[in-house]
């Protein structure tokens, strides 16, 4: 299943387009990230006009990089500055109303825990436990956890933008300034980092764009385009060179994001305070975040529906046979009505010359024409067609929808009607293949009357005035061939022609 996950972050949006298995792999497809910084003004009351205006132009862009993709499914999360912003609401409703992308607003625990399940597929934890840090633009999440459980989590309103605006530093960032910062991180950082020094962890994993954007600054090692592993010397380093830049000099540094140049200061210190408080000497970079994490989820919410995707990567197949196992049809039944409702309509195709997307509309009525005995045995036709109607078939145009519904409904007992509606709201055409397609269908499901798949074959051969149908079968098909001749008035009548079964081999 192809699933577009959209990080709607404080500081940057973030989407990731992943082919999600039913085992929870992905393999990515597609990235697109925005620093669009909905936290410059979220957190001082609401979200502003501009911020929300270049939110709406990123989403745009996202939902046209989705629907090239075809994606099957989007998932969208607000975090913190949506989470806090006096007009959260107001703002979700517009991105609905702009680009049609639901969003989700989650807790602090929720993206903390989502967080993990993104950073847990890119290391291996089998044997070890880690403290999961992602410095995002309106907190910060603390996570401990191993190869299966988490043991420790926080949500922290240490984000960057979030200190910017608090801290409010000159340009460049006075000795004094920078310890002051440095104290409040310090302080908020202490209960929370104790208890996860008490639960134990083995390595500092750090995922976001700010642990990316520090790693890039920091000199990367001989064949490395970028250090996987951040050393605290070459961190502490890092924030006394940024501390000492004017903006505009800061502005200049290779591989850094002009959007960030104010911001890396205080994600560096955020990041240098975390490895002091734990007594860490360095921490991993991750590749996975709350995007992946979002996508891990959705696998392990719907496994059933992700295991028939893979089963039937075609949506429309896969809508069909979805909703004949959520009405518990006799799968066999179904399959070999299906299977000689084919052949009949190969066999007679000089009679009514249809196009072969007509064929495969006929075997998905086939598969379905029983489905209304979920409701009742009692006019399951018609109940079946009401199903079809009602269900919402996806990658089904609304007149094929008609014609499957109509195709079910006439399976059995009276044939269409000018007088029945809705078949006699349809166009001539339309109703013509109704007719066609309806008689073969009902020969069919004739032909599989004991429900013991005794045809294993037929084939045709269309004379004058006749229908010979030569069938290949096992045991006994008095019943089958009983079934097929009660059930051919339709087919005889529109093709005006009779039909003669000949049993041509036996098994």
């Amino acid at each position: 299943m192809k699933i577009a996950a959209i990080d709607v972050g404080s500081n940057s949006f973030h989407l990731l387009i992943a082919q999600v298995g039913s085992d929870g792999n992905l393999t990515p497809i597609d990235r697109s990230k925005e620093l669009v910084r909905l936290g410059d003004s979220a957190f001082r009351g609401g979200i502003s006009a501009d911020a929300i205006s270049r939110s709406v132009e990123t989403l745009k862009r996202f939902r046209g990089t989705i629907d090239r993709h075809s994606c099957d499914a989007t998932l969208a999360i607000a975090t913190s500055a949506v989470r806090e912003a006096e007009n959260g609401g107001d703002f979700v409703r517009t991105v609905r109303d702009e680009t049609g992308i639901e969003i989700t607003v989650v807790p602090g625990d929720e993206e903390a825990r989502r967080i993990y399940l993104g950073a847990r597929s890119t290391l291996d934890l089998r044997t070890r436990r880690a403290l999961i840090v992602d410095i995002g633009g309106g907190s910060v999440e603390l996570i401990v956890g191993d190869a299966s459980h988490v043991h420790f989590l926080a949500s922290l309103k240490l984000g960057v933008l979030r200190l910017l605006d608090e801290w409010r530093p000159s340009d460049p960032v006075k000795p004094d300034e920078r310890q002051r910062l440095a104290e409040r991180i310090h302080r908020a950082f202490e209960e929370p980092l104790a208890q996860a020094r008490k639960v134990g962890f083995d390595v500092v994993l750090m995922t976001s764009g700010t642990a990316r954007a520090i790693a890039d600054l920091v000199p990367s090692p001989a064949g490395e385009n970028r250090p996987k592993r951040v050393r605290f010397g070459a961190l502490y380093a890092l924030e006394e060179r940024l501390c000492s830049l004017a903006s505009s000099e800061r502005l200049k540094l290779p591989g850094l994001d002009p959007k960030r140049a104010d911001s890396v200061v205080v994600g560096t210190m955020v990041a240098r305070t975390l490895l002091e408080g734990v007594h860490a000497d360095e921490y991993v970079l991750s590749d996975g975040a709350l995007r992946e994490g979002m996508l891990i989820d959705y696998a392990a919410r719907n496994q059933p529906g992700l295991a028939l995707i893979d089963e039937f990567p075609d949506r429309r197949r896969r809508a069909v046979v979805s909703l004949m196992r959520r009405c518990h049809v006799d799968v066999k039944h179904a399959e070999q009505v299906a299977h000689l409702a084919l052949d009949l309509f190969r066999g007679t195709r000089p009679l009514h010359s249809l196009p072969n997307s007509d064929g495969e509309l006929l075997e998905f009525s086939a598969l379905l024409h029983d489905i209304g005995y979920h409701i009742a045995p009692s006019k399951h036709h018609k109940h079946g067609a009401y199903l079809i109607e009602n269900v919402g078939l996806e990658g089904f145009l609304p007149e094929e929808v008609q014609l499957l519904s109509s195709l079910v409904r006439y399976h059995r007992k009276a044939t269409p009607r000018e007088g029945h509606e809705p078949y006699g709201r349809l166009p001539e055409k339309q109703r013509e293949r109704v007719r066609v397609l309806a008689g073969l269908l009902r020969v069919a499901d004739g032909l599989d009357r004991s429900c013991a798949q005794r045809v294993r074959g037929l084939r045709c051969l269309v004379h004058d005035k006749s229908i010979e149908v030569f069938l290949t079968v096992r045991g006994d098909p008095e019943l089958e061939q009983w079934g097929a001749r009660r059930k051919a008035d339709l087919l005889q009548e529109i093709f005006a022609h009779k039909l003669k079964l000949v049993i041509e081999d036996r098994t």
